[in-house]
């Protein structure tokens, strides 16, 4: 059997941030290529107008197409995401799961999907109003480019806002086009698609579908997963512009649950208890459609609307704990969801006593309805109903980001916004008493950047933000379950958490060799969500003390000599309890680490591609510490070692008349490394362990014909 590995490296952590560093160091006095990176590359996360990562006062990343589709499989966003410093994505090998993000080490202990983070597609928020993500709807193989924010700025995009995704799909070229493409690899993996765009009369166009199959990696793993992506974009007079965009997805998927300490020892890739005879699995049906209006009111000036709307229908079997009585309430859990929400926001540019300044003003609207019932299950029989309740929430924010140059080096942003978001639930049974609760905050934000040069930045920003309850959590918490926990301001609701945050960071552009930027970062957060217990196999929550978040992030790029390039990135976060909590009866001392987070995280990798770009053969590497997966850090069972591991790709691409063809090949894994790639937080069996695939590999290959 494959050994679990522990890199020492990972003991000592000055070595990773000297390696980051040296990194840099070879490529001076070296002739160099053209970049590999395009630093002209622009983002807008951070100050809603147009910009390049290097103007931006703020620690943001753009993945471009390339590294998203590029010798990728498109399965998983884990697998572009994972090139970013400060951000944790973690490939659950369970489709019955989405992926679990976190950045800077806000949303790491989420039970489910993501957490303390924004996600958006196309302009349409992923992240309801209570604070929940969903991310199964991201179509990978019509995604243009993702944009990462991090730190204070990020707090302008409202509740739960550790950090921001933003996914946007590709525009159509000139003319029309059609891709057929397809993958297969290890586990009966398979992809097919086909992609029409093109741009035609002021009409641009995006229609992507696709569909994935695999037996899984492990036990009980097997799923499906249809996306259908379309984007619509049409150019009105010049001055206004409405796009529309819509996507679908249709998934169904075996869970294998996770793994005890002692199953991940006698079978690592085999299933939890009861998974199978249990037969746990997911499926999941989410339609959604939005429309955007951009309206140019003058040179300086204009207006943006966007409206969506979208209903996600969901039903999950569930297994037992082996102390559970038979029938078990919740065995299996339905959702159906209808949410919908408004965002407008105002744009100006203008000048005042000759200081150039950038304006945004907006108002957000977004709202969610959640019918949830719960079923007795008997061996997968559903025998009676055990919950039935409605769940809403809501929120009403207003923002105002303002942006001004008092001289060619200085930038001074200052931001503001006022969020008021409403949690309640009703039970439809009886059980339980009518819950409601708002929550209201303002939270500011400022930076300042001064240009050294015209190839360093330096900046610094502070911000205030909050994450309410989510309505899965006020479903779980004190009131609604039997049980007692510290009082809130209300009720049997929970209080939201708020985190004061600050940053500190260096952008540097190395001429004719690549960039690199720089991070130091530190969150103080209070009345942070945590576990309080595990109630017949559900965990409740409830407020704790005080936690904190300090850290440090280094990303480098680096074109060398020889058609070589680099890129690497590492992370270092401490997330610590910083006052002691009870849950599950025992004590969270201070100084206790947060579970789910690596203190220690590495990517690197080196390839060559030739200045045509027509080959790009590559190797990469994937580190990361130990992690925690309980609150209470108990090491002997609930301790998921640190690995490193290795990958190989290739990919190449030739024109034979009107086709454009790629072709691509990937093994990941190539020492068949053993190790736990995820975990499961404070899961009531002790099975906390998602295990990772040994050596597996995967090919595809897309052709483009123009019309």
């Amino acid at each position: 059997m494959r050994q679990m590995f522990l890199n020492p490296f990972f003991k000592k952590p000055f070595l990773a941030i000297i390696l980051g560093i040296m990194s840099i160091l070879p490529a001076y006095g070296q002739n160099a290529l053209e970049p590999t990176k395009n630093l002209d590359d622009m983002v807008i996360s951070a100050s809603r107008f147009y910009q390049t990562p290097f103007e931006a006062s703020a620690s943001i990343d753009l993945i471009n197409r390339s590294e998203i589709q590029d010798g990728q499989p498109q399965l998983n966003i884990s697998e572009s995401l994972v090139r970013v410093p400060g951000l944790q994505a973690l490939n659950r090998q369970n489709y019955a799961q989405d992926t679990m993000i976190s950045i800077r080490g806000f949303g790491a202990n989420s039970a489910f999907g993501a957490r303390g983070i924004k996600v958006y597609v196309d302009g349409i928020p992923a992240t309801l109003p209570d604070g929940q993500s969903q991310l199964s709807h991201v179509d990978l193989s019509s995604a243009d480019h993702i944009e990462v924010l991090r730190g204070p700025f990020s707090v302008l995009y409202g509740n739960s806002a550790g950090g921001v995704l933003n996914v946007y799909s590709e525009k159509g070229q000139p003319g029309v086009a059609i891709t057929p493409y397809a993958s297969y690899g290890s586990f009966n993996t398979s992809k097919i698609g086909i992609k029409a765009s093109g741009d035609q009369n002021n009409v641009n166009y995006l229609l992507d579908t696709n569909t994935f199959m695999t037996s899984g990696s492990r036990t009980h793993s097997d799923a499906s997963r249809d996306n259908e992506n379309a984007k619509l974009i049409i150019q009105g007079d010049g001055d206004t512009q409405i796009t529309l965009i819509g996507n679908r997805v249709n998934l169904s998927a075996s869970d294998p649950l996770g793994l005890t300490s002692a199953q991940l020892t006698t079978n690592p890739q085999g299933a939890g208890a009861y998974a199978e005879s249990w037969n746990t699995r997911k499926t999941v049906t989410q339609v959604q459609g939005g429309m955007e209006l951009i309206q140019k009111i003058n040179a300086d000036s204009s207006l943006k609307l966007m409206a969506y709307t979208g209903t996600r229908n969901q039903f999950q079997y569930q297994a037992p704990s082996p102390t559970t009585p038979i029938p078990f309430a919740n065995g299996a859990i339905s959702l159906d969801r209808n949410y919908a929400g408004l965002d407008g926001q105002y744009q100006l540019k203008t000048m005042m006593n000759e200081i150039p300044i950038k304006m945004t003003v907006g108002i957000n609207y977004g709202n969610d309805n959640d019918h949830s019932m719960g079923y007795y299950n008997k061996l997968g029989t559903l025998t009676s109903i055990s919950t039935d309740a409605n769940y809403h929430a809501n929120n009403l924010d207003q923002y105002l980001q303002v942006e001004l140059s008092p001289t060619e080096k200085t930038n001074v942003t200052a931001g503001l916004r006022r969020t008021s978001t409403q949690l309640s639930g009703n039970d439809n049974l009886n059980t339980w008493a009518y819950t409601s609760s708002s929550y209201n905050q303002v939270m500011p934000m400022a930076s300042a950047s001064y240009l050294v040069d015209t190839l360093n930045r330096v900046y610094t920003s502070v911000g205030l933000g909050y994450d309410t309850p989510t309505l899965n959590q006020i479903k779980y918490s004190c009131g609604n379950v039997a049980c007692t926990a510290t009082p809130s301001s209300t009720p049997n609701m929970l209080n939201a958490a708020t985190t004061i945050q600050y940053e500190l960071g260096w952008k540097s552009i190395l001429p004719e060799i690549g960039s690199f930027n720089m991070a130091v970062f530190l969150a103080n957060s209070s009345n942070e969500i945590v576990a309080l217990t595990n109630i017949s196999g559900k965990t409740v929550y409830q407020n704790a003390n005080n936690t904190s978040r300090t850290g440090f992030e280094l990303f480098t790029h680096l074109d060398l000599p020889m058609h070589f390039y680099s890129n690497v990135a590492y992370t270092y976060t401490l997330a610590k309890v910083t006052q002691d909590y009870t849950a599950n009866g025992t004590l969270i001392a201070s100084g206790s680490n947060i579970p789910g987070v690596s203190a220690h995280r590495l990517f690197g990798e080196l390839a060559w591609q030739p200045s045509n770009r027509s080959i790009n053969i590559g190797g990469e590497i994937i580190a990361a510490s130990s992690m925690n997966a309980t609150d209470n850090n108990n090491i002997a069972n609930s301790n998921a070692s640190g690995y490193v591991v290795s990958n190989l790709r290739a990919f190449a691409k030739q024109k034979i008349e009107k086709w454009s063809l790629t072709e691509f090949v990937r093994l990941n894994n190539i020492f068949d490394t053993y190790y736990v790639s995820s975990v499961i937080i404070n899961q009531a069996s002790s099975q906390y362990f998602e295990p990772s695939p040994g050596r597996n590999w995967v090919i595809g290959m897309n052709a483009t014909y123009p019309f």
